[in-house]
C-alpha cells in the first residue's frame, strides 16, 4: 500500500482547506497508508513514498509551502495565486527585499514595479490577484492537482510532460438526512416566513458584501420580509455595520459569527438564495459554494471567474462584476425572490449536478488513483526536476533567476533559452 504524507492544517484551523482535507482523509485511508502532517514538523519529516501538499493562499499554509520546495511531491492548488502567502512570509515579517526578488523572479521588471506598490500597501485586492507568485511551487512539483478547470488548465500549460489532474471540489454534508427549510430555520431561530438571501463564510471585501447590502436595501420596499444573512464571521477591516446603517437595513441584516459545520449547512438549507460572489479571485472554488449547490439552492456567482466557468449552464447564476454589478444583482435577486418555482428549478439543477460530479467518495478515489500513477513515474519525474533545477539558495539558482528575469523582460516567458550549461561552468561544483 502506497505510503503518503498529507500536508495540511486540520480543524480547528480557520482555513477552509482544513475542513476539506479532514473530510477526504478517511476515504484516502481506505486505499493508501496516510500520514497526516497538520503542523510544521521541523526537520523530522515523515518517511513516506510520496508527499501530498495542500496549498492555499494564506499564512496557515506557510509550512506546507516550505516543505513543498524542499522535497518534490504532488501540489494540490486550492488557489492559483499564492501571493498573500508569500507576502505573509516576507513583507509581513519585515523582509521586503525577498518579496521583491520573488516578484522580479516571476514577473520581471513589471513584477519589481508592482511589488513596490504592494509592499507599500497600495496594491489593493486586485494587483495581488494578477501576480500569482506560484512559480517556485510549480517548478518544484512532480505533479499538480487543481480544483477548478482554470487552475488545472493553467498548470498543464506551465508543466508540459508532468501529470496534472482536474479534481472537482468534493461535496460533503454533515447532516444526513438534510432538514427541511422550515426545520433548519426553527433550529437556527430564523423567521419561517422571511425571504432569506445568505452569504456564507467569512465576509471579506472580495465577496462583494457591499453590493449585497445595497441590493437588499433596494429590494426591501417590495419584499418587506427580506433578510440578508451573513452566515459566518466578518473581516475586522470590513465596514459592514457602516454599510448596513447607511443603507437603512436595520433588522434586515443578520450576522451569525463563526459557525460549526452543521449549523453552517443548516443556514444553506434555510436560505432561499445563496450569494457566492467573489472579485477579484485567486482561482479558488469554495466548499461553501459546492455545499450550497448540494443542498439545492440557487447560487449567484461572479461572471468570468473560475467558479462561474466550473459549472454547466443553468447550475449557477452569473452576475457581471463590472459597472452594472449592483443593477444585475438586484434584478436577479428580485426575479428569484418573486418566483418560488424558479428557485426550485434552479436549485434542482444545482443539486443534481453536485451529487453527480462532486461526490466525496468518487473524487477521493480519483485522487488516490492519480497519486499511484505519479508514484509509478516518480523516478523519471524526479530525474527531470533535478536536471532543470538548481538547489534553493545556491549561486547557480541566483544566476538562473537573473537570466529568467531578463528573458521575461524580452518576452521570452516559457521559452528555454539554453543558458544552464554556460552558467554551471561559472559556479563551483554543483551539489
Amino acid at each position: 500500500m502506497l505510503r503518503v504524507a498529507v500536508w495540511s492544517p486540520l480543524p480547528p484551523s480557520p482555513s477552509g482547506i482544513a475542513d476539506y482535507v479532514a473530510e477526504q482523509l478517511p476515504i484516502l485511508a481506505r486505499t493508501l497508508q496516510v500520514v497526516s502532517v497538520a503542523e510544521d514538523p521541523g526537520e523530522a519529516r515523515p518517511d513516506v513514498e510520496l508527499d501530498l501538499y495542500h496549498l492555499g493562499n494564506s499564512p496557515a499554509h506557510a509550512y506546507v509551502y516550505r516543505a513543498a520546495l524542499a522535497r518534490p511531491g504532488v501540489a494540490v492548488l486550492h488557489d492559483w495565486s499564492l501571493h498573500h502567502l508569500v507576502l505573509a512570509e516576507t513583507v509581513e515579517r519585515g523582509d521586503v527585499s525577498s518579496y521583491l526578488r520573488e516578484m522580479r523572479r516571476a514577473h520581471g521588471e513589471t513584477g519589481t514595479f508592482v511589488g513596490r506598490q504592494v509592499a507599500r500597501a497600495l496594491g489593493g485586492d486586485l494587483l495581488p490577484s494578477l501576480f500569482p507568485l506560484n512559480d517556485r511551487v510549480l517548478e518544484a512539483s512532480l505533479a499538480v492537482v487543481g480544483l477548478t478547470r482554470y487552475v488545472a488548465g493553467r498548470a498543464a500549460l506551465r508543466l508540459p510532460g508532468r501529470p496534472v489532474l482536474h479534481l472537482p471540489h468534493h461535496l460533503s454534508l454533515p447532516l444526513d438526512p438534510l432538514p427541511s427549510r422550515a426545520e433548519a430555520r426553527r433550529a437556527l431561530g430564523l423567521p419561517l416566513d422571511a425571504l432569506l438571501v445568505t452569504a456564507p463564510g467569512l465576509a471579506t471585501q472580495s465577496k462583494r458584501i457591499d453590493a449585497a447590502v445595497a441590493a437588499v436595501a433596494r429590494l426591501l420596499p417590495s419584499h418587506p420580509s427580506l433578510r440578508l444573512v451573513v452566515a459566518g464571521g466578518v473581516d475586522p477591516r470590513l465596514p459592514l455595520a457602516d454599510w448596513a446603517r447607511d443603507a437603512g437595513l436595520g433588522a434586515a441584516l443578520v450576522v451569525t459569527g463563526r459557525l460549526d459545520l452543521a449549523d453552517f449547512v443548516r443556514h444553506l438549507v434555510a436560505a432561499d438564495v445563496v450569494l457566492a460572489l467573489r472579485f477579484p479571485t485567486h482561482g479558488e472554488v469554495s466548499g461553501a459554494l459546492v455545499r450550497a449547490l448540494g443542498v439545492g439552492r440557487p447560487v449567484l456567482v461572479t461572471a468570468g471567474t473560475p467558479p462561474s466557468e466550473e459549472f454547466p449552464e443553468g447550475v449557477v447564476v452569473h452576475v457581471d462584476p463590472g459597472a452594472r454589478e449592483l443593477d444585475e444583482l438586484t434584478a436577479f435577486l428580485d426575479r428569484l425572490l418573486r418566483d418560488a418555482s424558479l428557485r426550485d428549478a434552479v436549485g434542482a439543477l444545482a443539486r443534481d449536478h453536485a451529487r453527480a460530479h462532486h461526490d466525496l467518495g468518487a473524487t477521493s478515489d480519483r485522487l488516490a488513483a492519480f497519486l499511484r500513477e505519479v508514484h509509478a513515474r516518480k523516478a523519471e519525474l524526479v530525474e527531470s526536476l533535478v536536471a532543470r533545477r538548481a538547489p534553493e539558495g545556491s549561486l547557480l539558482s541566483y544566476l538562473l533567476d537573473e537570466v529568467r528575469c531578463a528573458a521575461l523582460d524580452l518576452g521570452l516567458s516559457g521559452v528555454p533559452v539554453g543558458f544552464e550549461p554556460l552558467l554551471e561552468d561559472l559556479v563551483p561544483e554543483r551539489p
